[in-house]
């Protein structure tokens, strides 16, 4: 979203009579101070339903109005978009929202209000955190003393969050903001039992793909068993990961990109291994995802690459099925298939597989 679109305050929807029922839809009334937008086309997404447009509008004359006199049957989180990113706009029956404009706007509760006020803490905590890192850098602070300082801001940042989930456990609010800080459960329990006290935690997709991440985790942690997934060779011709793990040696398998600067990183210490002890006992296997094939090859080229490659950006399997959600990420599974170690990186990745490989 462009900067000038911002979210107008908010205030609280008059109470209807019991004999009045709420007004059914919405309506967001926007205003943009780039002229230049004219003519083009905004768009109304609902990010738990793949980004899906729900409505759109003309910029004319440097304003734009969504509006749906439909009942919604539940408050939603929709987002305000041009592209990527976007405003999030919290829709319930009745809302009238003003986005730009500066002028009054009313919903059911105020969420909009919370939601600014949220994200304008959160914002001065997290400029806290640059700040006092430059600080400390420039005084010569030591790397564990500046940890210790950025911990404590970012327990603040946590704490923020953690009150305005609790504060807003019976809005759609509180449950968005569950499931944007939803990657602090590593269990299934623990995830679940704070869903269950939270309304409309279940609307958000990020609560269940956070489950089937643990899930995926847990099946594919250090002593388990390989998951096999599919992909190409190089060639364009059909591989699996079976193609090269558990077939007797050690497979050093890194997940990357062509476009993730910390992998490209890693491409140097990878071709040392595999020049050092590549051969019948242990290779590096290349494992391309969230890539676009072109990119891949000349990333090859380009690094020359000197071990195999399994490309399988086609899909979201590979990630899927282990539960990785940051790349690099390189696992090192034994010559039966078996998980040995996972999240290997730099010195203590080369220092780790040389001792292996002495066993």
């Amino acid at each position: 979203m462009k900067k000038n679109l911002s979210l107008a305050t908010a205030t609280l929807l008059a109470v209807a009579s019991c004999t009045t029922p709420p007004p059914a839809g919405y309506t967001i009334n926007g205003t943009v101070s780039d002229s230049t937008l004219n003519g083009k086309t905004i768009y109304l997404i609902d990010p738990n339903n793949d980004d899906q447009p729900c409505d759109s509008a003309v910029i004319t004359n440097n304003k734009y109005t969504f509006s749906s006199q439909e009942p919604l049957a539940e408050p939603c989180a929709m987002r305000i978009t041009m592209g990527r990113g976007g405003q999030v706009l919290f829709l319930d029956n009745g809302v009238v929202a003003n986005i730009g404009t500066g002028e009054h706007s009313i919903d059911n509760g105020g969420l909009n209000d919370k939601a600014e006020a949220l994200t304008k803490s959160i914002t001065e905590k997290r400029d806290q955190v640059r700040q006092t890192y430059v600080a400390l850098t420039q005084a010569g602070v030591g790397m564990d003393s500046i940890r210790t300082a950025l911990s404590s801001i970012d327990a603040e940042i946590m704490s923020l969050y953690s009150t305005a989930i609790e504060e807003n456990k019976d809005n759609i609010f509180g449950a968005f903001i569950f499931a944007i800080t939803i990657d602090k459960y590593n269990s299934i329990e623990a995830l679940d039992s704070a869903a269950a006290t939270i309304k409309y935690a279940e609307k958000f997709r990020d609560v269940n793909n956070k489950r089937k991440t643990i899930k995926s985790l847990e099946a594919t942690k250090e002593g388990a068993m390989f998951t096999d997934f599919d992909g190409k060779n190089i060639d364009g011709t059909p591989a699996k990961l079976s193609d090269y793990v558990g077939k007797g040696q050690y497979v050093l398998a890194d997940f990357w990109a062509s476009w993730c600067g910390p992998c490209r990183g890693e491409i140097p210490n990878l071709k040392e291994l595999q020049k050092k002890f590549g051969g019948k006992k242990f290779t590096v296997l290349g494992i391309n995802v969230w890539d676009q094939e072109g990119e891949f090859k000349k990333a090859l080229e380009s690094e020359g690459i000197n071990y195999p490659q399994l490309y399988a950006s086609h899909s979201k399997e590979a990630t899927t099925l282990y539960g990785i959600q940051g790349i690099p990420q390189i696992i090192l599974f034994g010559p039966d298939g078996t998980i040995i170690k996972r999240d290997l990186r730099g010195e203590a990745m080369k220092k780790f597989v040389a001792e292996e490989l002495k066993k």
